[in-house]
């Protein structure tokens, strides 16, 4: 049953004009609950937008059942990055999974009304996940066998489809190759280790920010783990450095920026290497100033010769970042996804969900990532207002389509 939020307004939402009107609740044929950023840095409120009535041709209503909180969302939210300019009002979220309820008149990938799906849509569009149901554009939907629960399948598209993005057309990764990876808290480094330690069978050696993550990722099957302590590089340097032996890594791939690319260029094959960056907010004009603070030990042998150091300095400059929704090929983008879903399916990954938090208590989800408590991904429960409708997260029946339902599906 709809419930009522307390709020001293109801803002409407109407197609992509927004105001605000005092008053009661809206009905709720008309009125969707959402998250909602009025002003970065200030804390985030339920209110009660107006449904879409129309949908233009290319796009989809889904039900959003599961939305992933990530450390791009929180970053936004809290006004980490105000240069990306995002619209207010704001709703965050761009990973999530639900069922689709109505599709626009062009249906090129064959949806159904009741299908299970997920979505990944732009980190800066301000109509994202966090409403209970979201408009958008069929490019970035894909349907979701019923083996795979849609808890998971909101926290898989983003961190598993950039890697596999950049592990099967950029770098060529291959079984026993050795590969840096760097893990967050928000879990893009930790997707990247799953997949190259369950899919192509390489030798990692993680670099992530907390003792906790550690122990995760050493669950995960990384072949060596790094923790960095309260930001001291100098300490990390010497722990990879330790960590590395004499070997050197095929590939560094960081998914925390911070110019942990400066570190890690020392410990990558220096003619045949490559440094990708996966940080969403990664800036290739501002990359080369942003060195971390950290003194290189002195070296027992000879110093550092010349073509050596000419090497590192031009894997720098050629750090190949890497997003799958920037992707200008739709194809591959789509494909990327696809095959995370698939492997899912086939038990080969596995997406790790820090906690679950209704969407009542997102302003606890965000002080909770902001804090690292996580390991892993934080989910927000769309259709649940409070803990004790939905007090372990778990995949509720009415999410499960029946045969005969699948059956009697509109062919829209």
């Amino acid at each position: 049953m709809f419930r009522t939020i307390s709020s001293r307004f109801v803002t409407v939402l109407c197609d992509s004009s927004w105001s605000t009107v005092s008053g009661s609740q809206c009905p709720s044929r008309w009125a969707h609950r959402a998250a909602v950023l009025r002003e970065a840095g200030k804390p985030i409120a339920l209110e009660t937008v107006k449904k879409v009535e129309k949908l233009k041709n290319d796009e989809v209503r889904v039900k959003v059942h599961y939305c992933s909180l990530n450390s791009t969302d929180v970053k936004i939210i809290t006004g980490k990055h105000a240069e990306l300019n995002v619209p207010l009002p704001f709703i965050p979220g761009h990973e999530f999974s639900g069922e689709i309820v109505e599709i626009g008149k062009d249906n090129p990938h064959h949806f159904n009304r009741g299908d299970r799906v997920v979505v990944m849509n732009d980190l800066q569009d301000p109509k994202g996940g966090l409403i209970s149901e979201a408009v958008v554009k069929n490019r970035d939907v894909w349907t979701v066998p019923q083996s795979v629960p849609l808890r998971e399948m909101a926290v898989l598209p983003y961190g598993h489809g950039t890697a596999l993005l950049t592990f099967a057309l950029h770098c060529n990764l291959k079984e026993n190759d050795l590969i840096l990876i760097t893990a967050g808290p928000a879990g893009m480094g930790l997707a990247a280790i799953d997949l190259a330690v369950s899919v192509y069978k390489a030798k990692v050696i993680a670099v992530c920010d907390t003792e906790s993550s550690s122990d995760l990722v050493r669950a995960k099957g990384a072949h060596k783990v790094v923790s960095m302590t309260k930001n001291n590089f100098t300490k990390l340097y010497k722990n990879i450095q330790d960590a590395m032996g004499d070997k050197k890594a095929k590939v560094a791939y960081d998914a925390v920026g911070k110019g942990l690319l400066h570190m890690l260029v020392d410990f990558v094959e220096p003619t045949t290497g490559q440094l990708i960056s996966v940080d969403p907010f990664y800036n290739a004009s501002k990359f080369l100033t942003e060195v971390p603070e950290f003194d290189r030990p002195k070296r027992k042998d000879k110093a550092e010769k010349p073509e050596e150091a000419e090497a590192k300095a031009e894997l720098l400059k050629n750090v190949r970042h890497f997003d799958l929704y920037e992707n200008p090929d739709v194809d591959t983008y789509r494909q990327m996804i696809s095959d995370t879903i698939e492997m899912r399916a086939e038990g080969m990954i596995a997406g790790h969900i820090s906690k679950v938090f209704p969407l009542a208590k997102i302003q606890q989800a965000i002080e909770f990532v902001q804090q690292k408590q996580c390991t892993g991904k934080v989910l927000i429960d769309v259709q649940c207002l409070d803990e004790d409708e939905c007090p372990d997260g778990k995949e509720k029946p009415k999410e499960k389509v029946s045969e005969a339902k699948d059956k009697k599906k509109s062919k829209d």
